[in-house]
């Protein structure tokens, strides 16, 4: 009973100390793209979202799965411009802060994914987050602007799926990159209201590296 007990205490032990070395810093600089009623139809937007991004991954016991925590902040500027009328040019420029906390999964696709990860140099994932995010809208209309729009401070649930690949550099380090779909499911984020009140759709690519603790 007690060689039992021990093999078991060594087997939880060893399985700890390899979920430990598994887990994940990931330091990103963060594009964005937001697409909404905005980029179609009377008015065209140009847009452009930059920043960066914070991230820590630890697996499950079955170490195709992590679970995936992510800090992330853009600098979003967009321009809308109503041309319709070439004697009566209407613009908007937009200015936002987002800030978004959000967790979920990483989905490894390699039919490896029980080999260590020092034995795998490319390592394509899934990841499927939700979480919050908090944006400030700033605009400054002209006066002849009249589509209806979303001013002042906004906190929304955010759906986010993507995927992305780790490419190792050495045992330590890897290239991490994701791409990724993330919504709402509101109106605001691009800060001009359309007709159909269409969810905006903001397409997010993250670049960077992660640390392997």
């Amino acid at each position: 009973m007690e060689n039992s007990f021990l093999k078991i205490l060594g087997l939880v032990c060893l399985s700890t100390c390899l979920l430990h070395a598994q887990n994940t810093v990931n330091y990103n600089l963060n594009g964005m793209v937001v697409q909404g009623e905005a980029s179609g139809g009377n008015v065209v937007s140009d847009d452009i979202a930059l920043g960066f991004g914070l991230g820590y991954d630890f697996p499950f016991a079955n170490p195709r799965f992590e679970f995936a925590v992510k800090g992330d902040y853009l600098w979003i500027n967009l321009d809308y411009i109503n041309d319709v009328d070439p004697s009566n040019i209407s613009i908007l420029r937009a200015t936002m802060n987002q800030f978004s906390v959000s967790g979920g999964l990483n989905i490894y696709l390699n039919n490896s994914h029980n080999v260590a990860n020092l034995y795998q140099p490319f390592r394509p994932y899934m990841q499927i987050l939700t979480g919050i995010i908090a944006q400030s809208n700033s605009l400054e209309p002209s006066d002849n602007f009249v589509y209806p729009s979303v001013d002042g401070f906004l906190i929304l649930p955010v759906v986010e799926i993507g995927f992305g690949a780790k490419i190792r550099i050495n045992p330590q380090w890897s290239f991490n990159l994701n791409m990724g779909f993330r919504s709402t499911f509101s109106d605001d984020i691009d800060g001009l209201i359309g007709t159909t009140a269409s969810p905006d759709i903001m397409g997010i690519l993250r670049m960077g590296v992660s640390k392997r603790l």
